[in-house]
């Protein structure tokens, strides 16, 4: 990693290229040069929404560089500096006025018939669903013990950094990104004299290692597939026996303004 180097991953568009060449600017001015390798750059600017910011992680992994968002793009919680606030956000880290603020990620481990056929780490949700219409019944074991049987649509395992997306709408706690913790939200439970599900969110410290695991397919069903999705991307569906998440140990560094209020961020993206 060189000092007072940089990268700029960007969505594209004119929009974008005109940040581009602001970000350019500014930063040759005060002596740092661009970088054409993300993993060797000390600072990283990320220009769109949060999708931009998730397509990042997704397809660098957790880089070692610190991030800045800049929001290009719609809701912007991980996107912090907007467009207009560019010259301030330079003054400022001119004189070094910010901060990285660490977000915990979550190792996802998929496995089928033959074992372990994926692995990813997710910084904002991981949704175990069924193909379809198809109703799931998924065991959820937490720290070695059963704990209860969904059933239901699925279920959706989000970290603090995800509370206020997917999660968010289907009813689950906003959470603070300086707790860590994992959530299980239910999405669509079935609760009735046939099957009982928790209908409510579930939050796990840290340390706890979560299991989830279908429910074998009844012979002479079709409908085996199980999709699980990372971030809004699929990355397995199948004949998925158990999927195992845990606390990742990397962290996205996103820098942040010393001014940065995430409640009040909650409030202007949520409740006006």
């Amino acid at each position: 990693m060189r000092d007072k180097s940089y990268y700029i991953f960007s969505n594209g568009g004119d929009k974008n290229d005109v940040v581009e060449d602001m970000i350019d600017h500014r930063m040759g001015e005060i002596g740092w040069t661009a970088e054409a390798d993300i993993h060797k750059s000390a600072l990283i600017f990320c220009l769109g929404g949060d999708g931009a910011l998730l397509r990042l992680m997704r397809t660098n992994g957790f880089p070692e560089a610190p991030i800045v968002g800049i929001n290009t793009g719609h809701l912007g919680y991980f996107q912090e500096i907007e467009v207009d606030d560019l010259d301030i956000f330079f003054e400022r880290f001119i004189n070094k006025d910010y901060l990285i603020q660490e977000y915990i990620g979550v190792d996802v481990d998929v496995y089928g018939e033959e074992g372990q056929i994926h692995h990813c780490v997710a910084i904002n949700e991981v949704v175990i669903r069924g193909e379809g219409e198809r109703l799931m019944h998924l065991q959820i074991n937490i720290k070695g013990r059963d704990i209860t049987k969904f059933s239901g649509d699925g279920v959706l395992i989000c970290t603090p950094a995800g509370s206020t997306a997917y999660n968010y709408s289907l009813g689950g706690a906003v959470v603070d990104p300086s707790v860590d913790m994992l959530q299980i939200t239910p999405m669509a439970p079935v609760n009735n004299t046939a099957y009982r599900s928790f209908i409510s969110s579930i939050i796990m410290p840290a340390d706890t290692p979560i299991v989830i695991t279908p429910d074998e397919p009844t012979p002479g069903d079709g409908h085996k597939n199980v999709v699980v999705i990372e971030d809004g991307g699929i990355i397995a569906n199948g004949n998925i026996r158990k999927v195992v998440l845990t606390v990742s140990s990397r962290k996205a560094k996103i820098v942040r303004l010393k001014s940065y209020d995430f409640w009040a961020k909650v409030k202007e993206k949520i409740t006006g």
